[in-house]
């Protein structure tokens, strides 16, 4: 069995409401990257622990902890 098709199949078993809890949470998940990297673009880099390219990288690469660690550990308050 090739993956996509076992990823269809896990798919499919989801009832509706897990189907819509995993859509929700992608969503979120998706806004708080395009908010990561937004406020990234118009932050100064002498407000940021390490370099933009990198935590660029960090947020597109690495989903959730990513744009988490971003907030919490990347910018300067």
């Amino acid at each position: 069995m090739n993956p996509i098709q076992s990823l269809r199949e896990a798919w499919n078993a989801l009832s509706k409401e897990e189907k819509t809890a995993a859509g929700v949470l992608g969503a979120i998940d998706t806004a708080a990257k395009g908010i990561a990297l937004w406020d990234l673009a118009r932050t100064d880099s002498k407000k940021l622990r390490g370099p933009k390219w990198l935590w660029t990288s960090v947020i597109g690469a690495v989903n959730t902890i990513g744009w988490l660690s971003y907030f919490i550990v990347g910018k300067k308050y």
